[in-house]
């Protein structure tokens, strides 16, 4: 697939392609949400029983990626996989979600650089209160911080997978351990008892442990990174269904260590949510660890928002590189850097798309990732339907089961998502935005269909021929 101007250069090790799958799994929210979203709806115990039933989950879908990735070792991934089993339009479909998908995370980790700042440097960023929108103050400083991050990352994928690769594993690596020094000093002096009752005592604890399943796709999104950069791979193809599979077990841990942790600390986790505090894990961390725990965690917190933006940027380059290639994106996204051996092009589109978001406010890009969790339901469907489609006509009958339970895992996360008064039921706002983006999706589809047909046919022809000619 590699085109005249440029090729993409092999120098992905296996470390490399974890650290991508982690950093893209673990972002701020890691950090933010066990006192504001996974203790309030199930408590230590139901967090920590949820986290590892969505991972086991997620683990299963994540079985027919690594299946298909050894089939087809190139970029595009789920793409990839769709139109070689279901065909063009549903190929379309799928890639159009994960555009979206991919895309929206960049700006959404840029923005939570000045979330950061507000929480351990308030004030120095908010400067030039511009206006607000949904709630949310927009300040020319926090604007300024974000742009900054988003330009800098793409200059650094410009310059290569060799050096962002490099970015990556570095950063996620000290991300790992800046979550394990914390943990390991906090829960050497903290009360155990803390952590009693361990479910919410106003609700049953299935109902807890089932609210955090419910938003496993969202906590788990970024393993699926790992096929966008295939071709830049040094190494077997048959590790990356062990490499997804340590990234998801892994992150699962760090999710419930952070929650144990904010749960364990100066008081009993119900007191610390009666208090109402803004960050309930920054404030045990500071209480019990001073201005030097929270410094820890604040490059924690900097190395996922970094890692999350990095392998977003390569994920979704190397996704529009590959539906050009197709036909089903304008071709000029398909020249790679002669020089880098890079997609330059998509990687300044999508530069160019993300430094507008930051001006729209923090709220307005959550409406936006909330929907786009459909899009990934969406794709770990299409992506297990067709493993279990190819495993079919490979004979390979175990494959077809495990595709077919990972659909309908994939499919129960989407219910989750559509079906009214289910955990995770989409607001409004968000529902409005997926309509608008799947009718932008048919306008767009009526354009390049065509020239998107003409290449498909012309494709069918030549792998027709080679197979006629035995070439």
């Amino acid at each position: 697939m590699a085109e005249a101007n440029g090729e993409f250069k092999r120098s992905m090790r296996p470390l490399d392609v974890w650290a991508l799958a982690l950093g893209a799994i673990i972002g701020w929210g890691c950090f933010v949400l066990p006192g504001n979203a996974f203790l309030p709806k199930a408590g230590p115990l139901g967090t920590a029983l949820g986290m590892l039933i969505g991972a086991l989950l997620i683990i299963v879908i994540a079985l027919s990626y690594g299946y298909l990735i050894r089939k087809f070792p190139v970029s595009g991934g789920e793409f990839i996989y769709t139109k070689e089993a279901i065909g063009k339009r549903n190929a379309f479909v799928c890639g159009w979600g994960m555009i979206l998908a991919y895309w929206s995370l960049i700006p959404l980790n840029a923005t939570a650089l000045a979330l950061i700042s507000r929480y351990l440097f308030p004030g120095i960023i908010q400067r030039g209160l511009l206006y607000q929108v949904a709630g949310w103050d927009v300040y020319a400083g926090e604007v300024v911080l974000a742009s900054v991050f988003i330009i800098l990352m793409a200059l650094i994928n410009i310059k290569g997978i060799k050096q962002a690769a490099w970015l990556q594993t570095a950063i996620s690596l000290t991300l790992v351990g800046c979550i394990c020094l914390i943990t390991c000093l906090i829960m050497g002096m903290a009360d155990w008892s803390h952590l009693a009752p361990g479910f919410p005592e106003s609700t049953n604890w299935w109902q807890g442990v089932f609210s955090i399943v419910a938003m496993a796709p969202w906590a788990f999104i970024g393993f699926d990174c790992i096929p966008q950069s295939a071709e830049e791979y040094n190494f077997d193809h048959k590790k990356s269904t062990r490499i997804m599979v340590l990234a998801i077990f892994i992150a699962a841990l760090l999710y419930i260590a952070v929650c144990t942790v904010t749960a364990t600390g100066v008081m009993p986790w119900q007191d610390l949510l009666a208090a109402r505090e803004n960050w309930p894990t920054g404030f045990v961390v500071r209480k019990m660890l001073g201005l030097v725990g929270l410094v820890i965690l604040g490059i924690a917190m900097f190395c996922a928002v970094v890692s999350g933006m990095n392998a977003f940027y390569i994920s979704t380059s190397r996704l529009m590189y590959a539906m050009a290639d197709e036909g089903s994106l304008p071709a000029v996204f398909k020249k790679l850097s002669p020089k880098h051996g890079t997609p330059r092009n998509a990687i300044l589109f999508v530069m160019v798309m993300s430094l507008f978001a930051p001006w729209f406010g923090r709220e307005v890009l959550n409406w936006i990732v909330d929907m786009t969790s459909v899009g990934a339901a969406i794709v770990f469907a299409y992506t297990t339907g067709s493993a279990a489609i190819m495993a079919r006509k490979a004979g390979d009958t175990k494959q077809v089961w495990i595709g077919i339970v990972g659909c309908v895992f994939s499919l129960f996360f989407l219910s989750l998502l559509l079906i009214p008064g289910m955990p995770g039921y989409l607001s409004f706002q968000s529902r409005v935005i997926l309509l608008v983006w799947i009718a932008i999706g048919f306008v767009f589809y009526w354009i390049i269909r065509k020239n998107y047909g003409e290449i498909q046919r012309k494709r069918k022809l030549i792998r027709r021929h080679r197979q006629d000619t035995g070439a």
